[in-house]
């Protein structure tokens, strides 16, 4: 009968996707029809036999029903009952919860350890929903009363990190300190792939010979620009993204590819933007998963945020370095918030111009008047104060710079520029460009002049006090 229904619903789906208001109505009508009757009662926690699910013998471990949607979760705890509460999240995976087996030890010393698997994940059935970023959020705020009455600590990974900003943003009464590792999905979702799909470029001339680096840099650009021009196909997902519940039914029996694709749907501009908890951030320099760019943008944008990089590490830091994670979890949920360090601006008149013409590999560091870059490969702006940027013909990335002027701060011709973390305080002037700005912070409410026609992808950045920007635009002859 199922199968019947959703033959049919496929069906009128394809005879009516070109009218723009349908799948708008007919997901409401899904969503009315199967949503849920039962009426919500407290659940108790039920024990369960650890040794069954694999984990340790001393680990208490639980089922607990979560009624709105129908689903068991289940949950297993270490440490003494009356210690202070820590909650680990994991990432995508079945192995759910046994994610954190590696570090539980020494936390379980000092603290009251809870870990779950999330619905769909590990021992937990998968509910017929969408399974985001934000139901898991709310799933935490179910949970957590269970063990605690007081505001805990969160540790994120993967996933789990996403899942842990989105927590402390809806429930910030239950937080008390945040701390992720290697979080995924932060990333606008173009960014993302590009950056899995082709890796970094070295820009350090002295390794890599510059007839070589102008053809590796050539490429890999040439590889993004495909993966930009794919990525602007229309979403095979957007009929299911109608109907929450279409969604969840649809996906049930696949929670990685459920719980992937809802997380690349969600911007997390205002989690980060707006979140006032210290915030402690791990990331393995070898993530080929959650690229390190991600842990860049986060400590550049999150307040008392500080983040460390376990060189050899890679996605799953816990598995190949529990020994340094279980260090740094103790010392920064005991450690007391930093203040950030504000950039310096030094006076124009102190600041020389810097030109590069032709030249490939060129690192720039400290304060520049005007930088002019013409026909200029691989170029790297690590932690620059400039009041000007000029970028013609040019390949160049930016991370935790300043760009100071009132009035055009970046002029952008025929360029690929990737920016993280930095900050812009005038305009973006856009002529036949591509850029990639992640977790950068522009100070006008529209800071782009668009001319010839160009390519914008922006991840978790803010354009005034309040305007996020999370999206893969083309645009020409306009302001955004």
């Amino acid at each position: 009968m199922i199968r019947t229904i959703f033959a049919l619903i496929t069906v009128m789906l394809c005879a009516h996707s070109a009218h723009a208001g349908f799948l708008d109505k007919f997901g409401a009508i899904i969503d009315t029809a199967l949503a849920p009757t039962t009426t919500q009662t407290k659940s108790e926690l039920i024990t369960a036999v650890a040794a069954e699910h694999k984990l340790p013998a001393h680990w208490r471990s639980y089922w607990l029903s979560e009624q709105t949607h129908g689903t068991r979760i289940f949950l297993a705890d270490a440490g003494k009952t009356n210690a202070p509460v820590i909650l680990l999240v994991h990432g995508l995976g079945q192995n759910g919860l046994r994610d954190w087996l590696s570090i539980v030890p020494e936390l379980e010393k000092h603290y009251r350890v809870i870990m779950i698997d999330l619905p769909g994940f590990a021992n937990s059935p998968s509910p017929k929903i969408k399974l985001s970023p934000t139901y898991y959020a709310d799933l935490l705020h179910f949970v957590k009363p269970y063990f605690s009455n007081k505001p805990i600590s969160v540790i994120g990974h993967s996933m789990g990190g996403a899942v842990t900003l989105r927590y402390a943003q809806r429930y910030p009464a239950d937080i008390d300190q945040i701390a992720l590792i290697d979080a995924a999905g932060i990333l606008q979702r173009t960014a993302f792939v590009k950056h899995s799909a082709t890796d970094r470029i070295p820009v350090n001339p002295d390794f890599v010979p510059n007839a070589l680096l102008t053809y590796a840099v050539g490429l890999q650009d040439f590889s993004n620009n495909l993966i930009e021009k794919m990525l602007r196909l229309p979403d095979p997902t957007s009929l299911l993204g109608k109907s929450e519940i279409a969604w969840g039914t649809t996906l049930q029996s696949y929670p990685n590819i459920n719980a992937a694709l809802s997380l690349s749907e969600e911007d997390f501009s205002s989690a980060i933007f707006e979140q006032t908890r210290p915030v402690a951030i791990l990331w393995g320099s070898k993530d080929l998963v959650a690229p390190p760019r991600t842990g860049q943008l986060l400590a550049a944008n999150l307040a008392t945020s500080e983040l460390t990089v376990i060189e050899s590490a890679g996605h799953v830091p816990m598995a190949s370095h529990a020994k340094e994670v279980s260090q740094w979890l103790l010392a920064s949920l005991n450690a007391q918030p930093k203040s950030i360090s504000k950039t310096t601006l030094e006076n124009s008149s102190t600041k020389q111009n810097y030109e590069c013409n032709h030249s490939t590999g060129e690192t720039l560091k400290g304060s520049y008047a005007r930088i002019t870059l013409t026909e200029c490969t691989g170029v790297l702006l690590d932690g620059v104060v400039a009041d000007e940027l000029v970028a013609i013909d040019s390949v160049i990335e930016i991370q935790n710079s300043h760009f100071s002027s009132g009035q055009t701060s970046l002029t952008i011709k025929k360029s690929v520029v990737m920016m993280t973390g930095s900050t812009i305080n005038g305009l973006v002037s856009l002529d036949q460009a591509r850029i990639d700005f992640a977790g950068v912070k522009l100070t006008k409410d529209t800071p782009f002049k668009v001319n010839a026609r160009s390519r914008l992808v922006l991840s978790v950045s803010r354009a005034g006090n309040t305007r996020y920007l999370h999206s893969d635009l083309q645009l020409e002859n306009t302001t955004y």
